[in-house]
This record gives structure tokens, sequence and C-alpha cells, in this order.
């Protein structure tokens, strides 16, 4: 048996709408070995059939080898699922990839992004899924970016979900052109703040104005938690994905009287990394 595990992602990043990713050291981990038909472990039943974005990545990835052959797959899914951490991504990033690894391939990594950026629909959790860190991507281009080891990641994830299509449909349909400017300087600048380490330019960038004043309607709670962990500590605070889960990027990490208080409220609180990006796991 062999062994991928695939990283959460944060898509968006503030105001990187659609097109920054941030792979996080929370992971999907499969164990895989060939079968003579499909069956998976430790999956939720409504979601154990044919339509399993894990099956789908697979099979599709088969098909492009010219392979046809089917997988037992158990999975330990540590990445919440709609909850804004990119779990749909990790599934179909895992499931390409498996493909690769039973047929004794190296992981083609293109190809994988490739798959999971049109199954998904959108490439700001699919590129870091695959390539890690910090990733920027339009259509069919993706780039690492620099990250700067000055400051501390937290995700605060919420015990309720945010439907990606109601996350989708509560944004307007368009924007006035100061907004559509605004966000594109604060995601520039944003980049360049994750690079160089600098938290004065991380506040002042990591504002945005396209999603994040709808969405965080959907999120009970957010505003008063954005005001603890901005109060406490210097760095901004986001929307992870479409929610419901929200992130922090800081100077320092937050006190423990702060994640007290946060926990109180129902949410978990979890110290995160940036890490690379889909694995097999040699054991």
């Amino acid at each position: 048996m062999k062994k991928i595990k695939v990283p959460a992602t944060s898509a968006n990043v503030g105001p990187g709408f659609d097109c920054l990713g941030l792979a996080l050291n929370i992971y999907d981990t499969f164990t895989i070995e060939q079968s003579d038909h499909d069956i998976l472990h430790g999956t939720d039943p409504r979601y154990n059939n044919s339509d399993n974005l894990f099956l789908k990545a697979f099979h599709e990835t088969c098909d492009m080898l010219k392979k046809d052959m089917h997988i037992e797959a158990d999975f330990q899914c540590d990445i919440p699922v709609s909850r804004g951490l990119g779990s749909s991504a990790a599934l179909i990033v895992g499931g390409a990839a498996s493909a690769f690894v039973l047929n004794n391939m190296p992981i083609d990594k293109d190809i994988v992004f490739a798959i999971a950026r049109e199954m998904e629909g959108h490439p700001d959790n699919a590129a870091p899924a695959v390539y890690g860190g910090l990733c920027a991507s339009m259509e069919e281009t993706t780039v690492q970016l620099p990250l700067s080891d000055n400051f501390h990641y937290t995700v605060y994830i919420p015990p309720f979900e945010v439907s990606t299509e109601e996350a989708r449909r509560i944004l307007p349909d368009s924007y006035p052109r100061n907004i559509a400017v605004k966000n594109t300087a604060h995601a520039i600048l944003l980049v360049q703040a994750l690079g160089s380490g600098n938290t004065e330019l991380l506040e002042k960038a990591g504002i945005d104005s396209i999603h994040e004043p709808y969405r965080k309607t959907l999120i009970h709670g957010f505003d008063t938690i954005k005001e603890l962990v901005t109060n406490d500590v210097r760095g901004i605070f986001l929307i992870s994905g479409s929610g419901s889960t929200c992130l922090s990027i800081t100077e320092h990490s937050i006190s423990m009287d702060t994640e007290k208080k946060i926990a109180a409220m129902g949410w978990q609180v979890r110290h995160v990394n940036p890490t690379e990006g889909i694995a097999e796991v040699k054991e």
C-alpha cells in the first residue's frame, strides 16, 4: 500500500479574490492500493459512490494515462468539510495523484493541477494544494511566491458550514471602478508584504472590498473574533476561501486569553504554517 497526503488550502487571501491561495499544514491522507473494483473507506456514506471527487479525479487521470484500473483507498481526512479550507480540492488532487502513484509513475504536478483546476472551476485552491506555499494563479498559469518567516498563521474554525453556492450568490454581479482598482492595488501590495515580512504594509494591504463585506454576514461572530484578534496582535484577519473558517496572519501568536475567548464561542483555534504541496509519503 502507498500513501499520499494533500494540504489544506486557504483561497482568496484577503484581496486576492479567486487568484491567491496558501497551502497550510492540515492534511488529508489517502492510503491506496490497486483493486479489482473501487472501494473507499473512511468517507461519509453520502459521498461513497462513483460521484466521489477523489474517484472522479482518479479515473479521469487514468483515462488520460490510458490505464484501466480501480482503487481501494482509505481516507484519513483532517481538513474540515465545507469550511473554506479546500477539502474538495484536496480530494481531487489526491485522486489525480493516486493514478500516477499506482502506475509507479512520478506525480506529474502540472497534469494534476490541470485536472484539479478544471474540476474545481477555479485555480486558487488547486494551485497551492499541488505546488505548496503561496500561489498566484490566472487561468492555466500559476506561480509560487515568496513568503517571509516573520508571520504567524492561525485558523479559526466555527461549528457551522457556509456553502460555496451561498457564498457566491451573496456577491454583487459588478463593482464600481474605484473598488476594482483599490482591490487590485491591495492584492499586489499584500504579496509584497507577505514576501518581505512588512507588518505595517500587511495591515494596509490586507483589506478586501470584493467579498469580505458580503460574506462576513454569513459567518456569525466574524466581527467579534476579528476585533479580538486585531486588538491582541498586529496583522490581518481574513475569511478563508468562501468561509466559514477564518485565517489570521500576524506578527506574533495570539495570546492565550484571546484564544480562550474564541474557544468559548465554540470556534476551534489551530496554529498552522505554510507547507509544501501534494506528496507521496515514503515509509
